[in-house]
């Protein structure tokens, strides 16, 4: 092999220049992009999706997806984003706009899709006043600061509103609902499923269940209508004496507690389905304009006192 050098007048000249740009080379290959700009971003991946739609005016947005996390924010912007992950090919995000409606589904491509496949996660951001529809079978399903009518179905997923307004509507099989914050009519219908509601603001609110536990700490609204039912659940119930309530509590085979001074019912009252042996407790606190009802087959029903 010839040395990288040459003795003789030029020589040296020749093979310090050689060295020089086979230096330059090798840093050229190893350096980022001139001015220290970062390097290129990746391209997209096949499983995410990142659309947004213009809007005017009062929007709605539904969704169908079988498993996975969903969480809805509003901004303060005229147009929808809408953010989808998921990692399996067996699964595809399709989103579409009609005039101010957008329709987000996740459609199953294969029949024999394993439950874990089936994973798709959601992150969307709406106009405050956006109606939202989602059914999401399993999973989670968060919404936060909407005001406008919400619609939430599912199976197993876990619900959780949190300050938003307007008709509240609240269906699934197994999932548990904490409503915090709830502006106007609110409904809750499910098999065992229990749900929470914390400070709500409504004169309606319908929560049903078959075996799950039942909670309400909020004020009543005057002319306020408030229904508790489960067949084998808890319920649990704050209430001040400052409140304006007319209550009544039965459980067929459970118990009633009560740690508030109602003032009693100068009438005979008799509830339908009362029988020996059950516990039954009427009373009203201040003049009674709202109405509560608390009912039980089994579970213990508990009138808490609030300060």
């Amino acid at each position: 092999m010839n040395a990288p050098y040459r003795c003789g007048p030029g020589g040296w000249t020749l093979g310090l220049c050689s060295l020089a740009l086979l230096s330059c080379a090798a840093q050229a290959a190893t350096a980022g992009p001139a001015g220290g700009a970062e390097p290129a971003a990746e391209p997209a991946s096949p499983h995410r999706l990142d659309k947004r739609f213009a809007v005017n005016g009062r929007a709605m947005v539904t969704l169908r997806n079988a498993q996975g996390t969903i969480v809805v924010k509003s901004w303060q912007r005229s147009e929808v984003e809408i953010i989808a992950n998921h990692a399996s090919v067996g699964v595809e995000v399709d989103a579409a706009q009609n005039g101010n409606r957008i329709e987000v589904v996740t459609h199953v491509l294969r029949g024999d899709v394993s439950p874990a496949e089936l994973q798709a996660d959601y992150e969307i951001y709406v106009p405050e006043e956006t109606e939202l529809e989602i059914k999401n079978d399993s999973g989670s399903v968060r919404v936060a600061q909407v005001y406008a009518d919400v619609s939430v179905d599912t199976v197993l997923a876990k619900v959780e509103l949190t300050d938003v307004s307007g008709d509240l509507t609240v269906h699934t099989v197994d999932g548990s609902f904490v409503c915090t914050r709830c502006v106007g009519r609110i409904e809750f219908i499910s098999t065992s499923g229990g749900a929470r509601f914390l400070q709500p603001v409504s004169r309606s609110l319908h929560a049903q269940t078959f075996s799950g536990a039942l909670f309400y700490d909020g004020q009543f609204s005057p002319n306020g209508n408030y229904k508790l039912m489960t067949a084998s659940g808890a319920i649990e119930l704050s209430l001040s004496e400052k409140d304006s309530v007319k209550l009544s509590a039965h459980s067929r085979q459970g118990s009633v507690e009560n740690q508030v001074n109602l003032k009693p019912e100068s009438h005979i009252f008799h509830m339908l389905g009362a029988s020996k042996g059950s516990s039954t407790l009427v009373g009203t606190t201040g003049t009674g304009l709202a109405r509560v009802e608390l009912t039980s087959f089994s579970g213990k029903i508990l009138i808490r006192k609030r300060d």
